[in-house]
């Protein structure tokens, strides 16, 4: 008698939740792994993101007629003499803020915390912010931060070792991934039943689009919302605006809530100076986002990103909280190469009970 479609639904999820709790019985196993794992992890995220980041530079050399290898040494020189000119030009100045930030802390809390005993003065706001004590929280989260940094010092030798490993790894992978260009995923394409390649020949080229469109538009959305807020930044004179500037751009790379979050800080440190100079960060800050969101990302994504916000802040807390950073910053792109997936499964499912 054959089975109706609840219960091999059924049976498949207990199966599923079977060989998961088996895993996790064999953890004195898994654990190696799972180091091994968390060591190459960011070497290869980092080494594919440069691969889609820099693709397209080695695609328009090679069609210039230099070969691979010659075009992907031509473009580490690029990026070295890249990196000399940010180290000449930016750094100094981005190396000074942040020094002067971290060691003025303390009186940055202290001025925050006397904007707000004025606002508290006001009959409006006093009663909703009399009781707030910046100091003590700005304390307790600097007492945090020190504990922490202790922490990764205490784990210097480990470190030392992942940066190492990052350093050694990531050039000779990106060079590789470069020059093999698609071939790794003709490969696996090739090892599957023939019944099965059509769909995923369209799986990969459609995971592969994604990909490449989200790193490039995450990258060039990134730079030219920094840019906008830090010339709006210099307009208003705010302090520490290079650094600021940075902090919005790199968190602006986390979909949605990476700008909210960059704008925190940026408010804050206007805040010591007055109420009036958060309000106009706020407003640069709105109009940099308005005009990235609805001028850029259209144009450079295109309906790449079609993703609800509510999705994105659910998928980015879970993965912060299993994976940490790393985590954050490749969540969405996981997400969106798992939908495309999903969804071709089911549509060849529905094809086959058709």
């Amino acid at each position: 008698m054959p089975i109706g479609k609840f219960y091999r639904i059924c049976i498949s999820i207990i199966l599923v939740l079977l060989i998961l709790y088996l895993l996790s019985k064999l953890e004195f196993l898994l654990q190696p792994l799972m180091a091994a794992f968390n060591v190459l992890l960011l070497p290869f995220v980092l080494s594919f993101f440069f691969y889609y980041l820099f693709r397209p530079i080695v695609a328009l050399l090679h069609r210039w007629h230099l070969s691979k290898p010659l075009a992907i040494l031509f473009l580490f020189v690029l990026i070295g003499s890249f990196m000399t000119l940010f180290l000449v030009l930016v750094w100094p100045t981005l190396q000074e803020q942040t020094m002067e930030f971290i060691n003025n802390l303390p009186s940055l809390a202290n001025s925050v915390q006397q904007q707000i005993n004025l606002l508290a003065e006001r009959k409006f706001v006093g009663t909703m912010i009399q009781n707030i004590d910046i100091s003590s929280k700005v304390s307790g989260y600097l007492e945090q931060f020190v504990n922490t940094a202790t922490a990764y010092l205490s784990n210097a030798v480990s470190w030392i070792t992942s940066f190492i490993v990052v350093i050694s790894t990531v050039p000779v992978l990106l060079y590789y991934l470069l020059k093999e260009d698609k071939k790794g995923y003709t490969s696996l394409v090739r090892i599957l039943p023939k019944k099965y390649r059509e769909d995923a020949i369209t799986v990969v080229h459609d995971t592969d689009k994604m990909l490449s469109e989200f790193v490039l538009g995450r990258v060039v959305c990134c730079l030219l919302l920094g840019t906008l807020v830090y010339i709006g930044f210099i307009i208003i004179d705010l302090p520490y605006s290079l650094l600021l500037a940075v902090i919005v751009a790199i968190l602006n790379m986390i979909p949605y809530i990476g700008s909210i979050i960059g704008a925190i800080p940026c408010i804050l440190i206007a805040f010591t100076d007055s109420f009036v100079s958060a309000i106009w960060v706020l407003v640069i800050i709105l109009i940099a986002q308005q005009i990235e969101g609805n001028l850029i990302s259209p144009h450079v994504y295109g309906r790449t990103l079609n993703i609800h916000p509510l999705t994105t802040v659910l998928v980015v807390l879970v993965a912060g909280s299993v994976t940490g950073i790393i985590g954050v910053m490749i969540s969405i792109p996981v997400y969106m190469a798992v939908k495309i997936i999903v969804l071709k499964i089911v549509e060849r499912y529905e094809a086959a009970s058709g």
